[in-house]
Formats: C-alpha cells, sequence, structure tokens
C-alpha cells in the first residue's frame, strides 16, 4: 500500500502499536486517520486531539474522562472505543474502524429518503440511544455527521460522549453551523442536556431525513439558536405532502421545545416506530398505534415495564436501489396505495371534535350571510390577518412586514435584554406571530437591549470549579486558565480574573453577560532555595515546573557556603508562572578586603580608614585616647599587616609605642 506523506502523522507508529496509514477526516476538534493495529492485526481508527487542544489540561483530562465513558459501551449501532492513550503531544482515541459512508454524505448524494429508509435508520439509532441512556451516558452531539452506514449495511454512532469535552469554544463558525442545527432549546438556552436532548435531535434529523433539508434555515448560528429557542418545528408533511401524518406526530413528539413534553427515553419512541413499520409494509404484529395512546401507554411506565430492547438486524440492502435524484419519492413502490393524509395539527387542543363544530358554524354563518356577509369577513372590519413572524430582522426591516400585513406597529417598544440577539434587533412581538388578530391591530415589537451588563464578582481566594459555578451563574463563560506563582494565595485558588486579552478586571467594574473570562489561579509559593547547592535547588525547582539557571558574577555572603545558592533573582515586579526559568545567584564566600598601609598615620586617622572600610578596629597605645588625633599618636604597626586581604569584619589591631 502506498502511504500519502502529506499529513505528517502518516506512517507514524503510535504506542508501539497503531501504525497510522491515511487521514480520513478533519473536524473541529480532533483529525481522524486509519490505522492498523499490528498487535491484533486489524484496521482500525484513530482519532487524535488537535495539538492547540492538547495543550489545554482541562480540555485533555475532560477528553480522556469522556472517552473511557465511552469505551463501557458495546452494542451493535453504536461504533465501539477500543483504546485511548497519550504519547508526547499526541492525544488521541482508538475506535473501531467501518468503511461506509455518513449520514451526512447520504442526505447531500440522494436528499431525502423515503419513509421506510428512515424508519431503519431511525431504529438502529433508538436501539444505540436506548443502550447508552440506560449507561447513563448522554451524546450532545447527536448529528448526520455522527452516523455511520458502513458498507456492510450496519449503521452505528459515533462520538459518544465526546461531545462534553467540546465545550470549550473549539469550534469554527461553519461547525458550530453545522452542529447548532440539531442542538435542544435547553442545551441553547441554559448549556443543560440529558436524554431528552437528544431525542429532540433526532426528530431534527427525521425532518431532515423526510424532506432532505434542516427545519430551521440561517447563515448564522444565532439565527439557527433563536428558531430552535422560540419557535414550532414545521410538519414533515408541509414540505412534501405525501408524508403520513403519523411521521407529523413522531417528528412533533421528539422536539417540542418543553423536554418535559418529550419523549421520557429513546425506548418510549422506539416503541412506537415499531408499530409504524405497518405504513411501509414492513413484516411486524404489532398494530398501527396512535401517537395519544403511546404518550398515555408511557406515562403508566417505567422504563422497566417496557419491553425488552430488540437489537437491530441491519440489512445489507437498505438503499437498495435509491438513486441519486432530486426528485425521489418519499413513499416507496410497495406503499404507493397508502393515500396522501392531512399534515397533523401542530400542539393544538387535542379536542378536535370542539374546533371542528366551530369551523363548521363559522362556515355556516359566511353561507348564511351571503355577500354581504363574506364581505364583512375579507375585507370589512372583521377581516383577520395572521402576525408574522419578524424575529432576528431589525426594526426598520419588522415594521415594514407588519405594515404590509395591515397591521399597526406601535410606536413604543419593549425592550429586553438577550444573550443571542444583538441590539437593535427584533425579538418578537405581542401578539405573537402565528396569531389571528383583526386587521388594524396594533402590534408591539420585543426588541433586543443585547446582553445585559454584569458586575464582574470578587473571586479571589475561590477553586476553580467554584469560580466557574458563580461565572455561570451570571451567564459568565470561563475560558483559558493559567497559573501564576503565588506567596499569598493558596495552590489551586483564583488571584484575578481578566479579559481575553490579559488584562486583569476589578471586581465590580461592568461587562456584558455572555463576556469569556479568563483566570489567574496560584500555582503556590516559589520553593525557598537559600543555601542549597546548585544541583539541590534546580532539583526542588523543577517538581513545581520552574527551572533554574546559574547567571551572573554570583554574590558575596558572610553566612552562605561559596557556591551555594543565595538568592533567585528577580525584578520586585516580576512574576513567573509554571515553565519559566529562574536565575540562581551562586555566593562567592565573605567578601574580601585589601588592609590599607596605615603606618606613620594618627591613631584616630587610621582607625577612621579602617572601619569605613568595614573592619574592627583594636587600638593598643600608651597615649591616651584623647591624644589620639595629636600629630605624635601615631601608627608604629598593624595586625594583619598591611596589603593583606581579609574578610570584610575582620578586627585590625593598632599598636602605637614610643
Amino acid at each position: 500500500m502506498d502511504i500519502p506523506t502529506t499529513d505528517p502523522l502518516v506512517g507514524l507508529l503510535v504506542d508501539g502499536r497503531y501504525l497510522i496509514q491515511s487521514r480520513v477526516a478533519r473536524g473541529g476538534m480532533a483529525t481522524v486517520y486509519q490505522a492498523l493495529d499490528q498487535r491484533l492485526e486489524r484496521p482500525v481508527a484513530i482519532k487524535v486531539m488537535h495539538p492547540h487542544l492538547a495543550e489545554d489540561a482541562e480540555f485533555t483530562r475532560r477528553f480522556i474522562q469522556e472517552a473511557r465513558q465511552a469505551a463501557r459501551l458495546a452494542h451493535p449501532n453504536i461504533v465501539n472505543v477500543f483504546d485511548q492513550g497519550q504519547e508526547g503531544a499526541l492525544t488521541y482515541i482508538v475506535m473501531e474502524y467501518l468503511p461506509g459512508i455518513t449520514l451526512r454524505e447520504l442526505l447531500q448524494d440522494f436528499g431525502a429518503l423515503t419513509v421506510g429508509q428512515t424508519l431503519d435508520i431511525v431504529t438502529a439509532v433508538l436501539n444505540g440511544l436506548d443502550a447508552a441512556h440506560t449507561a447513563g451516558i448522554v451524546h450532545r452531539d447527536l448529528k448526520p455527521e455522527n452516523l455511520l452506514l458502513a458498507d456492510d449495511g450496519r449503521i452505528k454512532i459515533a462520538d459518544f460522549g465526546l461531545a462534553r469535552a467540546s465545550t470549550h469554544n473549539t469550534a469554527t463558525s461553519q461547525a458550530l453551523l453545522g452542529t447548532i442545527a440539531y442542538l435542544s432549546p435547553e442545551l441553547i438556552s441554559r448549556g443543560e442536556a440529558d436524554l431528552r436532548s437528544d431525542i429532540y435531535a433526532l426528530g431534527i434529523m427525521m425532518f431532515e431525513m423526510l424532506t432532505g433539508e434542516q427545519p430551521y434555515q440561517g447563515d448564522q448560528a444565532v439565527t439557527i439558536a433563536y428558531q430552535h429557542a422560540n419557535d414550532i418545528v414545521p410538519a414533515p408533511s408541509t414540505k412534501n405532502p405525501d408524508i403520513p401524518a403519523a411521521f407529523d406526530e413522531l417528528v412533533d413528539w421528539c422536539t417540542r421545545r418543553s423536554p418535559d413534553e418529550r419523549p421520557p427515553h429513546a425506548r418510549a419512541v422506539l416503541e412506537h416506530v415499531r408499530s409504524l413499520e405497518s405504513l411501509v409494509g414492513a413484516p411486524h404484529t404489532q398494530p398501527l398505534r396512535t401517537l395519544d395512546q403511546t404518550i398515555a401507554m408511557t406515562k403508566r411506565m417505567s422504563p422497566l415495564d417496557l419491553e425488552e430492547t430488540q437489537v437491530l438486524n441491519p440489512k445489507a440492502g437498505v438503499f437498495d436501489g435509491l438513486e441519486p435524484t432530486s426528485s425521489i419519492g418519499i413513499i416507496s413502490q410497495d406503499t404507493a396505495e397508502i393515500p396522501p393524509q392531512v399534515p397533523v395539527a401542530r400542539r393544538r387542543n387535542r379536542g378536535g371534535s370542539q374546533w371542528a363544530w366551530i369551523s363548521a358554524f363559522i362556515l355556516v354563518v359566511v353561507i348564511g350571510g351571503g355577500g354581504g356577509a363574506a364581505l364583512w369577513w375579507a375585507n370589512g372590519p372583521g377581516a383577520m390577518t395572521t402576525v408574522p413572524d419578524v424575529s432576528g430582522i431589525s426594526v426598520s426591516s419588522a415594521t415594514t412586514t407588519l405594515v404590509a400585513a395591515e397591521l399597526v406597529v406601535s410606536a413604543t417598544p419593549l425592550e429586553e435584554f438577550d444573550l443571542v440577539l444583538s441590539a437593535g434587533t427584533v425579538k418578537g412581538t405581542s401578539p405573537g406571530s402565528g396569531e389571528n388578530v383583526d386587521k388594524g391591530t396594533e402590534v408591539t415589537l420585543i426588541v433586543s437591549l443585547g446582553p445585559n451588563p454584569v458586575s464582574v464578582p470578587s473571586l479571589a481566594g475561590e477553586t476553580l470549579e467554584g469560580a466557574r459555578a458563580l461565572l455561570e451563574e451570571l451567564n459568565l463563560i470561563l475560558g483559558v486558565t493559567r497559573e501564576e506563582f503565588s506567596a499569598r494565595a493558596a495552590k489551586g485558588t483564583l488571584l484575578r480574573l481578566t479579559d481575553t486579552s490579559g488584562l486583569a478586571l476589578a471586581p465590580g467594574s461592568e461587562i456584558l453577560a455572555g463576556s469569556t473570562l479568563d483566570a489567574v489561579l496560584s500555582a503556590g509559593v516559589i520553593p525557598d532555595v537559600t543555601g542549597l547547592t546548585v544541583d539541590e535547588a534546580q532539583t526542588m525547582l523543577d517538581q513545581v515546573g520552574l527551572s533554574g539557571v546559574v547567571g551572573g558574577d554570583g554574590a558575596y555572603s558572610d553566612s552562605i557556603a561559596e557556591g551555594s545558592v543565595v538568592e533567585i533573582f528577580a525584578a520586585t515586579t516580576q512574576t513567573f508562572a509554571p515553565g519559566d526559568t529562574l536565575t540562581l545567584v551562586v555566593s562567592r564566600g565573605p567578601e574580601l578586603v585589601m588592609v590599607p598601609d596605615v603606618v606613620g598615620d594618627t591613631i584616630a586617622d587610621a582607625k577612621a580608614e579602617l572601619e569605613s572600610l568595614g573592619f574592627s578596629v583594636e587600638v593598643r597605645s600608651e597615649y591616651p585616647e584623647s591624644d589620639w588625633d595629636r600629630s605624635f599618636a601615631r601608627v608604629t604597626s598593624i595586625d594583619p599587616s598591611a596589603s593583606q586581604e581579609v574578610v570584610r569584619g575582620t578586627t585590625i589591631t593598632l599598636r602605637s609605642f614610643v
């Protein structure tokens, strides 16, 4: 096999076991390679984290932790995780290698799928989700890119549990657009996810498989996020009227905005999906069950009461006969006799008979009233119009749209803070979009003020997790963390918050909600290496992530032995972080001073000169001290003698005799 060499990792042997052979794909968090497990002689896929992410210790820890959780899953519809590890700068996960395509590639080639093909894929996904959720693992990033369709017909979910590690800001804007299309409202608004968030993503994928397009469109992630948080997923039959109403109901159930209104677990959806197989002629003994019957049943049953989940028996011919054409039918030839059904009513009061009687009554009034009544309803004071959706656009554009719908726009808009929408963007209206109102009704625009201002909290002394929790309560994001040595704070506690440029933020200063703040944590105290040998000092510094090098000419010391460390050289304003190099000042021993020749000087002058050089002076003379400055009281000898080098502070004896 000719191995391409354009990628520097191709040809590398990882952990003495995995030979990287070719690059398969590259994502926002890692690059996937095909490799050969030389120990077991089998092909594997190895996912290598991008180097800039591997430098983040917290991200790496979470990446490995989630990989270990995913490795506990063993199911025919989940990609197996075999191994994980770190080697040098590489952080990697070893997984099952599946030659084939992703659901994304299938949709790009063929557009919409048939109802039968959609059911096959959804059944496989639900089997995998049920196993993962039972193990307490939520996917958090379910999307077509993470659904693998193997050449042998197997359908498997990839990247289980790894989405939690990517909560750091690692995705490009394009990758974010690809992911946010499937994020549940609670993930977008609160950052919270449970198994019902996976079910929401599956509902969006069902819509896309049945129609060939995503329910929410937009050039910017915030636009799509806003729609997830505020809109209702349309019925697939609005895009293709041939889709049975039962599938409209299923998509609607899975994509309710409130998690409490969605299926409580994957098993509940799986049971309902099995009952729908009769719609496409699949051999199945269960009768077609209405959604209301399924919901009522799931409310009465706990997950343990449900029938044991059956493992999907994948068929290699799931996509046999599928042609890449934009006009592909939704109903297969086997089910062509199924008549088109009216789209299901969207999240209304399910008292259908009551609405039917009201509609019939209005119809009778219009017909019975003749042309005058019809004109009154269509054009007169009783004419109705629907409030259009103007969210996500400017005030001027929204005003134009509402006026075109024959509505009056209030001169005084409501203003609200919003984490997603920029200031001046319309959030919504009152009455809300989709409501039927009289023409000429006054509509009030709800306009975003952008993110609300937040005071920077005082978090000095907090632990990292404590600081993260407090910031999240204020809708602030904790970004990069770094360490700095400090003598005033315990190791691991927070010293200060900074903006992303590194500028310290004083407690009480105002920033906008949604902002990212970086944190500086204490690395503890720099060890005291005074009096140690250079080797001992370097070893101690190395233990806390610092390096020590000898610099300068050293310094004299009366107390530190020659060759030992006197101090660490540092400017008074200098700070140190793990990885820095410190300069060690080494002792030259006590300072030596040459004894001056003061023989012949008066005792007073000689004593003053010696003391100015740091010597102690002892005088032995027959002259009284009162005469030491007289010309006759001169030094006749000194000890130690002149020109000798002695330690500063040595006692010099002066003698003066006639």
